[in-house]
């Protein structure tokens, strides 16, 4: 049997973290050829040349088990959304290797990836792959495989970030929600907080169309382009957000810059990245191991890394002032407490950096 993978393309230009995703993938099911699928290419002339495929939906997904099996003939075998069992979060790829997994809840996100053999669901003519695939999803024949685990790592832009939101103030606020993603990070609190209104700048078109049913505004784009013309446009805010985006930027100093420019006098500025001093990342140093994943405190797309010190030297330089750097201890890493022992016996070991998944800073424009 000739077994074959592939992939969907992402909205996005090839990046590193799809890239790292692939070879998770290529090596987990072995196949004799990797495909990359266009969604209105001819279906038939996509399968052609295999026997068996396995097909990842999701750029976010990784296989959860050393091996992704063959699926039973005439069944369409669907990846089961999991999660590490006990404990019930892991930081790294070390974490998850060595992580026990268990069918996730009912409110896990979708399948993510699929396995079928063509000749016993071959497309239609003139299907294309992307009504092929609605098919397959569709049918009956496909049924979740509980030797096909698949974890599927979380975009926080679902959602509301409770930890940012409480930190801005309420009544009336124009804030510029920086690298938005889905919007509900800030946005999902309006409903307790009706006077804000809220800017979104996302550069992902697939994002910027899911932030607008939440934002009062979403302004499709990349961060250094955008800025600069708001700045230069008159827009001014009175807070300015950065959740989890300094990370992922070549200067991230200039972009606090750039931020600067569009804040009111007297404007806050609400900024998050994760803490590479974290135990997890530590930890995974001193084993000799640095993995990317597809988010998290090691997230594939992560081009700067942030201590508290450095945070507040880029704030400092990029002319805020900084109020605050705190910090937020997110989900514990998995059997801490050997480590924290041994960092003990170090005087100048930092209990509180390796307990602090974020570092949330508060500044003021001047």
């Amino acid at each position: 049997m000739t077994r074959a993978l592939a992939f969907l393309p992402g909205p996005l230009p090839e990046s590193f973290g799809p890239s790292f995703a692939r070879l998770r993938w290529t090596r987990a099911v072995d196949p004799e050829r990797v495909a990359l699928w266009e969604p209105l290419s001819d279906a038939r002339e996509a399968v052609h040349g295999a026997s068996s495929w396995v097909v990842v939906l999701e750029p976010s997904a990784l296989p959860a088990g050393g091996t992704v099996p063959e699926p039973p003939a005439g069944s369409i075998a669907r990846s089961e959304p999991s999660a590490p069992a006990s404990p019930p979060f892991v930081h790294t790829l070390r974490e998850l290797e060595g992580a026990r997994v268990a069918r996730a809840g009912a409110d896990a996100p979708g399948r993510s990836a699929i396995s079928f053999r063509t000749r016993d669901f071959p497309p239609a003519e003139g299907e294309t792959v992307e009504a092929f695939l609605a098919r397959l999803a569709a049918s009956a024949a496909a049924q979740d495989d509980p030797r096909f685990p698949v974890i599927r790592f979380e975009d926080p832009s679902h959602r509301e970030r409770p930890e940012l939101t409480r930190r801005l103030p309420p009544g009336p606020l124009r804030i510029l929600d920086v690298g938005c993603g889905a919007g509900a990070g800030i946005a999902a609190a309006r409903a307790r907080h009706p006077a804000w209104s809220v800017t979104g700048i996302e550069r992902d078109p697939v994002l910027a169309g899911r932030a607008r049913r939440l934002c009062d505004r979403v302004v499709e784009g990349d961060l250094a382009e955008v800025l600069p013309l708001l700045a230069a446009s008159g827009q001014r805010f009175d807070a300015i957000v950065f959740a989890d985006v300094l990370e992922h930027m070549e200067d991230p100093v200039s972009a606090l810059r750039q931020g600067l420019a569009v804040a009111e006098s007297g404007g806050m500025l609400l900024a998050s990245v994760p803490n590479v001093g974290h135990l997890s990342i530590v930890r995974d140093l001193v084993a000799g191991r640095f993995d990317p994943v597809p988010a998290g405190l090691c997230d594939a797309s992560h081009l700067r890394w942030f201590s508290r010190s450095w945070l507040e030297e880029a704030l400092a330089e990029a002319g805020w002032r900084v109020e605050s750097v705190e910090g937020e201890q997110g989900a514990p890493a998995p059997d801490a407490d050997a480590f924290l022992a041994l960092a003990d016996a170090w005087p100048g070991a930092d209990r509180e950096s390796l307990r602090t998944y974020q570092w949330i800073a508060v500044c003021r424009a001047a």
